[in-house]
């Protein structure tokens, strides 16, 4: 179960000031178009899965300023009296054409298009951008770690690392859509739905006279779905306490799940603990690691053999570490006078309302995008969808289940070497005829400051 909240004050002042400018200077009430996408790709990235796009529709259609939103902004005294009045009856009540939460996307293409009065359009900047370009990280950065890890499974153990309670939650569900299996993360499993997954703490192994008689309390309470942390004192003898334990629950007609590495060097000890459990008979006790991983370790561990079969990812998984943000924008592309450009040096933007054209190959993998305007007669499949019409919903909000299985079949079809966890090739987008005619229009237009 999802919740929706009370988003409408999660802005920037300037938003409120540009506002309140429009509304004094009757300039609000023409309409207005803006694209949300996302300039580049951090270094060896070479895709986004697009998320935080239901929150955005959600925050759209229920926008509006509460009383305790009016008096406290009455309270600045920052803003005119009829401002205030004029926010009472504030909402939004034009268009939105988004891709589908899950989406595969590149840089420069529009995930989101919002074309209303230029006072509501421009207004919600803040809040889209806070939401999508977060959730956007998270399941990009979890999905290059699922790529990594190939057949082993990915679990989220972010909730202690990340910023606070709203990143943990809409972190952990980026996580799952982004291919992560479970989470660690209890609240988010219930308000999620998310399957929860865990083991226990070095305090606990040391909280017993020996390890040995940890282990076997953790099976008594948990003898079929036990994993067992073997590296409190010494690893080795770890796994060989952990076989007696499960020897002991196979008598009973129980079965150890696994046991966790958490530190030393992963690849060795994993074979080493590989070669104890399998001398006993015990195949089907998987091995699972953990302690500060990566989409480069993992792949390191990968190719040099490591017999691990699945990863607990916290820190980096949940920050996107070293990605500290991605640098998401929503800019004016088209309002009454029509398309608008701006030419600053690499902030160069593509004018006008637009369609992203996705094409495949023979193989079914994704070859290139087009990027058109909108009425451009343009084969391929187009990503844009209408979301919302006159300020209301007209696409019902998708499962996390079901937007989990559209991003994983989105990334099936990623060609190979963009799954790569360094890319050196990146993903192909063709500007159209028609696009490329109005941008070479507008840039003579303004080239010169539109003198």
């Amino acid at each position: 179960m999802e919740h929706k909240q009370d988003k409408t004050l999660l802005t920037d002042l300037y938003q409120l000031t540009m506002l309140a400018s429009y509304h004094d200077n009757n300039k609000g009430e023409d309409t207005a178009t803006f694209d949300l996408f996302i300039r580049k790709l951090p270094e060896d990235w070479g895709y986004f899965i697009a998320n935080g796009i239901e929150d955005a529709i959600d925050y759209i259609t229920s926008l509006k300023f509460s009383e305790s939103d009016i008096e406290y902004l009455r309270k600045q005294e920052f803003f005119k009296p009829e401002f205030i009045k004029y926010l009472k009856d504030f909402k939004f009540e034009g268009d939105v054409c988004a891709v589908k939460e899950g989406t595969l996307i590149f840089p420069n293409q529009p995930i989101m298009r919002v074309s209303a009065k230029r006072s509501q359009a421009q207004f919600v900047e803040s809040a889209l951008l806070n939401m999508i370009n977060f959730q956007t990280m998270i399941t990009s950065k979890t999905n290059r770690i699922v790529n990594a890890a190939k057949e082993a499974k990915i679990v989220d153990y972010g909730l202690r690392r990340a910023q606070e309670e709203d990143a943990a939650m809409k972190g952990a569900r980026a996580t799952y859509i982004g291919g992560a299996i479970g989470t660690s993360n209890v609240k988010a499993g219930k308000d999620y739905g998310i399957k929860i997954l865990g083991t226990q703490a070095h305090s606990f192994i040391m909280s017993f006279p020996s390890e040995l008689e940890a282990f076997r309390a953790y099976a008594k309470t948990f003898p079929n779905k036990g994993t067992l942390l073997i590296d409190t004192y010494d690893t080795i003898q770890g796994a060989k306490n952990a076989a007696i334990v499960a020897k002991e629950l196979e008598k009973q007609g129980d079965r150890l799940s696994a046991v966790r590495l958490d530190s030393g060097d992963l690849c060795d000890l994993s074979k080493k603990v590989r070669e104890i459990l399998d001398k006993e008979g015990l195949h089907y006790v998987n091995i699972v690691a953990s302690n500060d991983l990566n989409e480069y370790k993992i792949e390191e561990l990968r190719k040099n053999g490591a017999k691990i079969t699945g990863y607990g990812v916290g820190t980096e998984m949940i920050t996107a570490k070293p990605v500290a943000a991605v640098p998401g924008v929503y800019k004016l592309v088209e309002d009454n006078d029509g398309a608008k450009i701006k030419l600053s040096a690499e902030k160069k933007t593509y004018p006008g309302k637009k369609q992203v054209y996705r094409m495949a190959g023979a193989d079914g993998k994704y070859s290139h995008d087009i990027l058109g305007l909108d009425f451009e007669p343009i084969e391929g499949t187009p990503l844009l969808e209408k979301v919302v019409k006159q300020g209301k919903r007209v696409t019902a909000r998708r499962s996390l289940e079901e937007i989990r299985q559209y991003a994983l079949d989105n990334a099936s079809r990623l060609p190979d070497h963009l799954k790569e966890v360094k890319v050196a090739r990146h993903y192909e987008m063709k500007i159209s005829e028609g696009l490329s005619k109005l941008i070479d229009n507008l840039t003579d237009k303004y080239g010169n400051g539109g003198k």
